[in-house]
């Protein structure tokens, strides 16, 4: 249920984020990335790859014209990502960049294979997908800084020796 509404609210904010007014780049974000690697850097074993396509299918009927090819690129992001994991042992936050920058590159590779035969017409930039690919390193780098720091534990510390 906490994953749900983490990806409702993810899904959410990407969808205000490609509102007029902001600045164009700022919906090149891939923000429900960050979901994708903790699961795969937290080692969630059971239900991933379901909750990936779920991701997908809501990515798609949030912002994409046609259901399917989302949930198969969040769907091929997550087992990259998992598999890549198995490789790595480190779970710094410079990890959680470099997983990010692979799951969005993974994503928007499958995502124009995907919507290649519905004649959609996706344009395949490289400077879109390059910024693409460093925002979702840069975003999920800095949730990987917080997750680091452990900010409700150092509290539950504070409180712990204030109440002495």
């Amino acid at each position: 249920m906490k994953y749900f509404g983490l990806a409702l609210l993810t899904l959410f904010v990407q969808r205000l984020l490609g509102m007029p007014g902001l600045p164009p780049w700022s919906a090149e974000i891939l923000l429900p990335m960050v979901l994708i690697v903790a699961m795969s850097l937290k080692g969630h074993e059971r239900h991933w790859p379901y909750e990936a396509l779920l991701l997908g299918l809501g990515w798609d009927a949030v912002l994409e014209p046609v259901v399917g090819p989302g949930g198969i690129a969040w769907s091929a992001a997550a087992l990259c990502l998992f598999a890549v994991a198995r490789l790595v042992a480190d779970r710094s936050p410079i990890s959680w960049a470099g997983f990010g920058a692979i799951g969005a590159a993974v994503f928007l590779v499958v995502r124009y294979l995907a919507m290649l035969p519905l004649g959609l017409g996706i344009s395949w930039n490289l400077l879109s997908m390059i910024r693409t690919v460093l925002f979702t390193a840069l975003w999920c780098g800095a949730i990987g800084t917080l997750s680091t720091l452990d900010l409700p534990k150092r509290w539950r510390a504070y409180r712990v020796r204030k109440l002495r």
